[in-house]
């Protein structure tokens, strides 16, 4: 990390000088990143999930809480394979989402069928970020030559496009549905 902030130089026949270091430091800077993230979710979804009223989301909301448990042992197990220690660092854009969703669901905090609806985008929003943040560090892994770490980091992002597809997608549809119906009557 030490040389993430320095201007790359050129050296012989046009070639980066260093820049294998600066890549290095911005990996580990990016695994630090995801490592916040995935602690911030956990705080948050500890504040929220006895709010859930919705029997499906509360279960689809805690089979996904089991996946990002996975995804936390994942980043450990890659920083102990890159002999790192295992540390966090504030992530001004995952803050930015969070800050946004939480916001959201201020909004709604006396209507819960709303809440719920907003909570079910916030997921998704939040999902997205995970599936482009693991998706590139599982690119940068391979550029660096990591590549169990590249398979761990592709599982991770693998896991949440299908946490989307396989559940998220089904239930705005029920919930925006059932909501629809509810003004017609």
């Amino acid at each position: 990390m030490k040389n993430l902030h320095k201007t790359i130089q050129t050296g012989q026949k046009g070639k980066l000088s260093g820049s294998r270091s600066v890549l290095d430091d911005f990996y580990l800077n990016s695994l630090q990143e995801m490592y916040y993230a995935e602690n911030e979710i956990a705080k948050e979804f500890g504040k929220i999930e006895d709010k859930i009223r919705s029997p499906n989301l509360k279960a689809i909301l805690h089979n996904h809480y089991a996946i990002h448990l996975k995804h936390k042992e994942r980043l450990e197990k890659i920083f102990l394979l890159n002999e790192e220690s295992i540390e966090s660092k504030n992530c001004k854009t995952f803050n930015a989402l969070l800050s946004e969703g939480l916001s959201h669901l201020s909004l709604f905090s006396n209507d819960i069928a709303n809440w719920e609806i907003a909570l079910i985008l916030v997921s998704q929003k939040l999902a997205h970020y995970k599936i482009a943040s693991y998706g590139g560090l599982a690119h940068l892994a391979i550029n660096l030559n990591y590549y169990k770490a590249a398979t761990l980091l592709a599982f991770s992002a693998q896991e949440e496009e299908e946490y989307i597809a396989d559940n998220l997608n089904g239930i705005i549809d029920a919930f925006l549905t059932s909501h629809i119906e509810g003004y017609k009557n």
